[in-house]
Formats: C-alpha cells, structure tokens, sequence
C-alpha cells in the first residue's frame, strides 16, 4: 500500500458519495485520511493504514496487526466497520486480530484526531471506519458486475474472491462476497530472534537484563560455579568420607593439614591449583524458551474465510439496507509461547500459540432525506455483532472469549439555519463478555453504554468553524461465573463499576490568501477504564504479562490541541501538523517489580499524568506528462513521543518516563504513475533507531532502524470477444531489500521480525 498521507491536508476536498443528502459528513477541520482500497499486500487493518503519517501497525507478528494512531491504540482508538464499533478482544488483547477482508473493503477512513464526540470514549485517540462494500448507499451504475480475483503469493498469502452486485437500476442492489486468503509460514532474511538477545543479555556493569531475557523468551542467568584450581591442597579427610562434602569446595582446602576427630590428615597437593585465581567463577547461561528459526518464521500459518450479504431497497426519500457477514480466522503467534515454562526445564517440550476468531455480524442501515419540517434527514444503524476470540496451546484450548453487541444510532440531521448545519445523535450500546478455558484473566462481564451527542458546523465565507459536545454514561456489570483473581490481585472482590463522562470539541478553518491555510483543533474528551483495566487478573501471556485490574481507577481525561499549516500552488501541496494531548489519569500498566509464574512480570494498572506530543508533515507534487501520463510525487515524515509529566519514584524506576513499545519516528517518499491503463507505485520508508526508551525494571534496548520498499505495476485490459468486461493483471512485491525489520514498537519485536522480501501476482477480472 502506498503513501496516501498527502491526502491529510486536503480532508474539507474528500468525500464518501452515497446519496445527495448524508447525516454525519466528514469534518473539514480534524485530521482526516481516506484510503482506498487498490490491488494491494494488505495482511492487516493495521498494515494498510501504516503508510497514513502518524499511523502505524501494531505488528503482534504478520497476522495480527491493530492501527496505532500518534502512539494511542486498543481502547483508545474506535474501530468500526460501515459506522459501528467492531471493537472486542482484538482491544485488549495485541495477538487478536482485527476481522478484515483485505480483498474487497472498498476505502477506509481514519481520524487522528480525537473523536470522542461522534465515536465516545473509545475514540478518545482518533478513529478508523472500514467501508466493506456490503451495503449498497446509492444505485450502482450497471445492473450486473461481477468480480474475481486470483492472487499467487510468493511469501505472500494466495488468495481468491468472488464480489457481485445485481440490481433492478430502480429500488433493489444486492451485493455478495466471498474471499479467502492463506498461507504456510513467511520466510525472514535471518535469525527469528535479534540479535540483542545474544549479545546484551549480561550487561557490562554486571547482572542479567530479566526484561530482555523475558522479551526473547530465554532462560539468562549467572550460575556461581567453584574454581578447583584456587585452592593449593586436597583434603585427604574428605576424599576419605565424600559423604561429609556440601559441594565441590569442601575436597578443598588452604592448609597442608587437617585436624578432623583428634587425627590430623596430611593434604596432597592439588595438582591442578593456579595461585592468584578467585574461589568462585561465573557460568553465563543462555537457552532459548522459544526456538530461535533461522530463514523461516515458525508458527507464522494464517488462514482467513469472509462471506457476506447486503441488500438495499431505495425510494424517492432515501434507503432501508440490512446485511449479514462471517469472518473465520486461524493463524499462529510466531516465536512465542504462552507456557513460559521454568529453568532447566525441557524446551523442546513447548507447544505453538494459535489463535482462532469467528465473528458474525447482522446489520441494518437506513436513512431518510427531509422526513418532516427542520429536518434535513433521518439515519438509524443498527447492528449485533458475535465474535469468539480464542487463544490455543497447541491443540488444546487455553481460552475462549464471547463478545455479544448489541447497538443503535440514530442521526438527526438538521436543516441549514443560515450558516449553521449539524446534527444530533442518540446511541446505546450492550455487549456481555463470557470466557471459558484454564488460562482465563478477565471476569463475565456486561458492559451498557448510552450517549446523546450535538455536533454544529458555521461555514463563512473566510472560515469554517465547529463545535460539538457528548454526553455518555458507561456501566459494567460483573455477572457470577468460576472465575478467580490470583493472589496477587489488588481486588479483593470484583463490583460493579459506572462513569459518567462528558466531550466536547471546538474548531476553526481558514485560508490565509490564495496559497496558505489553517486549520486549529481543541478537544476535551474523557474515556471509561474497560473491562481488562478494572478487573483483569492472572496471566496474560499474549502481553507476556501478569496483569492485574483496579477497580478503583478513575476516568481518563484528554485535553488536545492541533494546528495545522497548509500550503498550495501549482500541483504541490504542504501539511505541517504539530499536536499537544495533555492527559490526567493516564491508564498504563505498570511493572510492580516482581516476577510471577515462572519469570512473568507482575503488573498492575495504574494511573498518571502525560503529554503525548509530536507532528506530521506531508508533501505532493502532481506533474502532468502530456502523452507520458501523470506523475505523483510525495513524501512524508512523523514523531510522536509519549511521556510521564512527574512521574514518582516507582513509575521512573520500574516504568521509566517513556512508555515502552511506542512507535519510532519516521520517514518517507512516494511516487506514483499512470497512464493509458499502466499504473506504477514505488514506495520507501525509513523507521529510526527508537532514542525514547521505556523501562520494565531494566531499561527497554532498542532495535536498529530499517527502511521498507514496496513496489506495484498493475495493466488493465480489454480483451475483445471475451465475457469479461475488463481484466487488470497486476505484480507487487514488499520489503525489496529484504530488511531484518523489527517495528519497535511491536510486543514481538525481539522474536518475530516482519516477514522478509515477498510477492504477488494478482489477475482481476470483470464480467
């Protein structure tokens, strides 16, 4: 997927069309980014948004990957699909995985910006809405179109689909699809496990660094072993009765003679003695829990099932659509292993991690244009989402997660008082967590969310302004199940838990003359702790972590501020965002200092003041060739730092200032050419070297920077005397210089690299 950050810049110019009128219309003044879906490598949601300045992929290996937005993820970002919330495990757990057709979502739109008043709490770091192109919002141009797509992966997944569309041109759109993906394993350029986690496991000042060691998944540390040579004589006495010994040292001694019971022994020299050596001597050890793979990533399978159906009824005064889709995932969590097992023990004994996710979801969408007088229209999404997230050691069940959501909104859209246009909106959600399985770390639980939100917009002729505010009241419920804290917990009995939260946000737009703009953003947005952060207890081993709740934590509260800069002339265009978000109550999991079931740090949730600040810059150049086509040129660049404000005394020493695992600061450029049918795309992103490090007791150890070039060439045919419509045959190809690539900011980063150089020949064909 290719750099489509210049879009940033340019949000007030993108639209989604659907019908001519539309309730919730994309704001002017966040920072907003559609991507479109094209013939693209997209493993991932995470994966084909990496490319968005500010955004990047969690990376819980090649099959897992959640967008990371300006540092913030999990809870804090909303994901939806086609306006509702698909947020379940995948939140609160890395190795779950987004349920995502790679093959036909049609565009996804990203909001970096706090979005708290349309989305809630969950969108308090910004929000990503898939368009799955079930649902159809305007009649389709043809009566019939069919579409389907073969790819051949070279270390890549292969993949097949079937996407159609058949209408009556007046009042009926069905859409299906159906698309598969698969692979064996990825090939890597060299070792699974980084080199660091051979060459830095015992500091020069002394000691083991336990972090990294657990990071690798190996077993490090210093065994005292006794010097035989750093004693001059035997003692005879011991030799004679070995049944006396404590150890090597007792055969041992510094005298030519011992008394023992009133007799005194003559000692032998030691033949082996060295005068000067030390009694004690250290031994290194240094195994591997996991297997270190070299030129394989093991574990690394994936296989993905999506079928869908929509059907969209239109009429004079707008639509009435309902649609129903089944993900089915399997894939492996490369390099790791959840049973951690104790020293010494048998390691070749360990059983891979896999992951299995079904997810079932019903909707309904509808929206009316001028329902009665002030209204300009009417929509109403409905939807009940079933999703089982479930984690495998082997083949045997480590757990299983029930997520079942039910919710509504309705959008009131008013009609234009002179200036001012907007909306009021109403939405309930529910959704019951249940588990099951002997490695269970979270409660049953119920979670009832109700909201009521306003959002106006003044557009003058030299500026546009916006404003908008969110009420919501958030409930969890603890419903009676088996489930038990450990005895580490900071719980001493789950209860339920209720918080009242309020957002608004304000926001201005201006062009400066005929070449500069501005856009300015300030939002005040709170978010609900979840269900993992108030109640989670014993191990979470996909976080390689002990994880404790505390259900006395407080709302989270996040005060933004964003400027933008733009410039325009002549086909090139300039964005320069800078960002401020002061947080209190701060939700991070901290290190205790201690470590459980077999080397597993324990750690609780806690709460502190931060700032998280950085910026983005974008740039396009569009040249126009005449008969050579069009050229696009663009480039980007990003850092994003996330930083304690006065961190106390065990927050800085266990915890650092810095958080671990956040995102490195990045750059890149794009080019892009088309002409008569040929498309081309060359892109390349450079990732530094993190300098921010975060602790977990010992300091977290950076990885070296990479650079990731992608590539793709597509041709689109018209083959005369054939049923196909059109036919566009494209090749691309990932990571060309075959990069042992580590995203620092990935929880696997020092056992699974991203996969090395890979490819994809792909033939699309219309009918």
């Amino acid at each position: 997927m290719l750099s489509t950050a210049p879009l940033a810049y340019a949000a007030d110019d993108v639209t989604l069309q659907t019908i001519k009128v539309r309730a919730d219309r994309l704001s002017a003044i966040d920072s907003v980014v559609v991507v479109e879906n094209g013939q693209t490598q997209n493993r991932t949601l995470g994966g084909m948004l990496e490319h968005v300045s500010g955004v990047q992929s969690s990376a819980f290996g090649p099959n897992a990957g959640a967008p990371v937005i300006r540092s913030l993820s999990g809870s804090r970002v909303q994901i939806l699909e086609d306006g509702q919330s698909i947020l379940g495990m995948n939140a609160l757990s890395g190795d779950i995985n987004i349920p995502f057709d790679p093959l036909f979502a049609r565009s996804v739109t990203v909001n970096k910006s706090s979005d708290s008043v349309r989305f809630g709490g969950n969108a308090i770091g910004g929000s990503v809405d898939v368009d799955s192109g079930i649902i159809s919002r305007k009649m389709e141009g043809k009566q019939k179109d069919v579409e389907l797509v073969l790819r051949k992966g070279f270390n890549d997944a292969d993949a097949q689909g079937l996407r159609a569309n058949f209408n009556d041109g007046k009042h009926f759109s069905t859409n299906l699809q159906l698309s598969f993906q698969k692979i064996g394993h990825y090939d890597i350029p060299g070792n699974s496990k980084a080199g660091v986690c051979n060459s830095q496991l015992f500091p020069a000042n002394g000691g083991v660094n336990t972090f990294l060691a657990d990071s690798c998944q190996k077993e490090a540390r210093i065994q005292q072993i006794y010097n035989k040579a750093s004693q001059p004589f035997i003692d005879q006495f011991m030799t004679e009765n070995p049944d006396w010994a404590d150890g090597d040292f007792s055969f041992y001694t510094n005298h030519p003679t011992s008394v023992w019971q009133r007799k005194t022994y003559v000692n032998p020299a030691n033949p082996a003695y060295v005068p000067g050596t030390p009694a004690m001597t250290q031994k290194k050890i240094n195994r591997d829990v996991t297997p270190d793979y070299h030129g394989t990533l093991g574990n690394s399978y994936a296989s993905n099932a999506h079928i869908a159906a929509g059907t969209t009824y239109f009429f004079d005064q707008g639509y009435v659509a309902v649609s129903l889709d089944s993900k089915e995932s399997e894939y492996g969590v490369p390099g790791f292993s959840m049973e951690n097992k104790s020293f010494g023990a048998n390691y070749d004994a360990g059983l891979p991690v896999g992951v299995v996710i079904k997810q079932d979801k019903y909707a309904l969408e509808a929206q009316l244009s001028s329902p009665v007088a002030y209204l300009e229209s009417v929509q109403l999404r409905m939807s009940r989402l079933n999703n089982t997230s479930g984690e495998r050691l082997g083949a045997a069940k480590a757990n299983d997660y029930q997520f079942d959501t039910n919710q509504a909104e309705l959008l009131l859209a008013h009609r234009r008082a002179g200036l001012l246009s907007g909306l009021l909106g109403l939405s309930h959600q529910a959704r019951d967590i249940s588990g099951s399985g002997p490695q269970r770390y979270l409660p049953d639980a119920s979670t009832v969310s109700r909201a009521l939100f306003l959002k106006e917009s003044l557009d003058l002729d030299w500026a546009t302004f916006d404003a908008g505010f969110r009420h919501e009241k958030v409930a969890h419920e603890i419903r009676k199940s088996g489930f038990k804290t450990s005895r580490n917990a900071g719980n001493s009995t789950l209860g339920d838990k209720d918080f009242s939260l309020n957002s608004y946000s304000l926001g201005a737009s201006a062009p400066l003359g005929q070449l500069f703009g501005v856009k300015l953003r300030y939002s005040s947005s709170e978010r609900a702790p979840d269900v993992n952060e108030l109640y989670a207890s014993n191990a979470h081993y996909s976080i390689m972590t002990q994880e404790e709740g505390n259900q006395n934590l407080q709302a989270e509260r996040a005060k933004n501020t964003e400027l933008t800069a733009l410039f325009a002339n002549r086909g090139f265009k300039l964005s320069a965002t800078g960002y401020v978000m002061k947080y209190d109550n701060y939700l991070y999991l901290g290190h205790s200092g201690a470590q459980m079931a077999n080397r597993l740090p324990l750690k609780y949730w806690k709460q502190t003041d931060t700032t998280v600040k950085g910026f983005e810059v974008d740039a396009s150049q569009v040249l126009q060739l005449g008969s050579y086509g069009k050229l696009n040129l663009s480039a980007f660049a990003d850092l994003v730092k996330n930083k304690a404000d006065n961190p106390d005394k065990l927050r800085a020493h266990n915890d650092g200032e810095y958080l671990p695992n956040m995102p490195t600061n990045r750059y890149g450029a794009n080019v892009s050419w088309e002409n008569k049918g040929w498309k081309a795309r060359l892109s390349g992103t450079r990732y530094d070297k993190q300098k921010y490090l975060g602790k977990s007791v010992s300091e977290e150890v950076p990885l070296d920077g990479y650079t990731m070039v992608n590539f793709q060439v597509s041709r689109a045919l018209q083959v005369r005397n054939s049923p196909f419509a059109g036919i566009e045959v494209f090749f691309s190809g990932t990571n060309l210089l075959d990069d042992d690539a580590r995203p620092h900011n990935s929880p696997l980063k020092y056992i699974a690299p991203l996969p090395g150089r890979g490819f994809q020949l792909g033939l699309s064909a219309r009918l």
